[in-house]
């Protein structure tokens, strides 16, 4: 139905941007030029790497990577496996992407969007890897 979405099918050059300056940038730094201009402010551009992780994922047919720091999303791309929050300006965060992401999408592909899910096995934010909440002992008088 529909491809997963990545950075590079995302952002688009804002009318703001020289068609120069897009080109000359990666693509999570036409992140934030495009986000600037979505969200009429400036955002701060990283000194550096912040030494952290996150896992990417597929969410709602979109590869995404959520801030370690304040959570925000950012629609991200394996090309480019790094992100930045524009948002807590947390700077440069590594992404862990699948090694072979074009198989991760290829069973994905066919289904709607809201359909479009996928996290790696090995993400501790995997709702698969969640250990059920212990709801505590029963109301001795069996009310709710």
């Amino acid at each position: 139905m529909a491809a997963i979405v990545r950075s590079e099918t995302y952002y688009r050059r804002p009318p703001t941007s020289t068609q120069a300056k897009w080109d000359d940038a990666t693509w999570p730094e036409r992140a934030l030029i495009a986000l600037e201009y979505a969200l009429h402010k400036r955002i701060p551009r990283p000194a550096g790497d912040n030494g952290l992780t996150v896992w990417a994922r597929i969410d709602y047919g979109r590869w995404l990577a959520e801030c370690p720091q304040c959570s925000s999303a950012q629609v991200v791309t394996w090309s480019d496996p790094r992100m930045t929050c524009s948002r807590c300006f947390a700077g440069w965060t590594a992404l862990t992407m699948p090694a072979d992401p074009e198989a991760v999408e290829a069973p994905l592909v066919d289904l709607p969007a809201p359909e479009q899910f996928w996290w790696a096995d090995d993400d501790p934010a995997n709702p698969a890897n969640q250990q059920p909440v212990d709801p505590g002992p029963a109301d001795p008088e069996g009310e709710a």
